[in-house]
């Protein structure tokens, strides 16, 4: 079905795959040689995306074998799960070529609950990655982690660095929110702080996120396209990113956010990209990138899907509603009595499944804590601004 996009991974590739130990993932996953594997009973496909033309990368034909060895001879958790490589992307004559095979091949593997996983690239890939949900669902959600908004450029084109900004222009539009984790304030347009604002976007700083990384948690709970910039992780941890920096993410809160993105009932499909292929630093930060993805699986193989539906609202959760003084306003929160994770939302009104997926949020047990003491957290007074006509 797919074939014509991809070439087959090297007999180098094959000879590693074969001379690995029978735990690891490589052993086990199906990847493309002689014939396109077949992907109907996978759980994950993988896809390597060398384009390069949204951004100043290298090329990324050695760091993209680098990355899959390094994915191939980690150790298999306690999951049964399929993954599928589909190979090497044949690059589009043009760049729109490659966004619109992207878009055809993402469509495809969600409308067949198959989980695409994109290795870049650069980070406008999350473009068409973003039109392939046009025909699911009214509504999208996009989480970069990021250490920019790529929302404004001097470039009209589209391209790594206003990918946002292209994506909240489209019409007919669907995204529904866009939520910025990581985001360093010196490389940022202070019109970009002001567009996120006045459109009621989320964002959590760097030196937030790095003080308490489980608050990025329900952020990626809430979300379904989950796009990784490697240039937000420092560059002592990752040297072979596009733009790197002395500040960012550390290796660690990668793969913690990687796994909270797995565990998200909702996330749907996860990009890292930004990737490089300078020479000295190229192993290290393949090695990451495997371990990212790793992680992401991981998190995936632990999802217990317990986020509110209305076969559920009623009996697995504790709702606890806190009034706001001098107002018609309320807050309520649930808290799963299977998980204990927490959810809030502004009515107790719902009609059917797409109203509560559109009025209770996830949230996290600081949130309630912090209402009931009088003081609204950000994500939590983005409700009653939502609610306002």
């Amino acid at each position: 079905m797919f074939a014509n996009y991809f070439q087959p991974v090297s007999v180098e590739t094959i000879n590693y795959k074969n001379s690995l130990h029978k735990s690891t993932i490589g052993h086990d996953v199906d990847c493309y040689y002689d014939n396109f594997p077949a992907f109907d009973q996978a759980d994950f496909v993988i896809i390597f995306v060398p384009e390069t033309r949204g951004s100043n990368h290298n090329d990324l034909s050695k760091v993209h074998f680098e990355i899959r060895k390094s994915f191939y001879n980690l150790f298999k958790g306690s999951w049964t799960l399929n993954i599928v490589d589909f190979g090497n992307f044949t690059l589009g004559k043009d760049k729109k070529d490659t966004y619109f095979a992207l878009n055809d091949i993402v469509s495809n593997l969600l409308s067949q609950s198959v989980f695409p996983i994109v290795i870049g690239g650069s980070q406008d890939l999350t473009y068409p990655i973003y039109q392939s949900y046009q025909s699911f669902t009214k509504g999208v959600n996009l989480l970069c982690v990021d250490p920019k908004f790529d929302l404004i450029d001097n470039n009209s084109i589209l391209n790594a660095n206003n990918f946002v900004g292209s994506i909240i222009k489209k019409e007919p539009n669907h995204l529904n929110n866009f939520v910025n984790l990581g985001y360093q304030k010196h490389l940022c347009q202070n019109d970009e702080s002001d567009l996120i604002e006045k459109m009621l976007f989320e964002t959590c700083r760097l030196g937030d996120l790095r003080e308490s990384i489980r608050d990025a948690e329900p952020y990626m709970r809430n979300s379904d396209i989950v796009s990784f910039d490697l240039s937000s992780i420092k560059q002592s941890d990752a040297p072979a990113s596009v733009c790197p920096s002395p500040n960012g993410l550390e290796a660690h809160h990668a793969c913690v956010l990687a796994r909270y993105a797995g565990m998200s009932d909702r996330v749907s499909s996860f990009g890292v990209f930004q990737i490089d292929s300078v020479d000295y630093g190229s192993l290290q930060t393949a090695n990451l990138v495997a371990q990212i993805i790793w992680y992401f699986i991981e998190g995936f193989s632990l999802r217990v899907n317990d986020s509110p539906s209305m076969e559920t609202i009623n009996n697995n959760y504790q709702k606890y509603i806190i009034p706001l003084p001098e107002t018609n306003f309320q807050y309520v929160f649930y808290k799963s009595k299977i998980t204990g994770r927490w959810w809030v939302s502004s009515s107790i009104e719902y009609t059917e499944d797409s109203s509560i997926k559109e009025k209770i949020i996830p949230c996290s047990y600081e949130d309630y804590l912090n209402v009931n003491a009088g003081e609204i957290p950000k994500r939590v007074y983005r409700l009653l601004k939502l609610k306002r006509p």
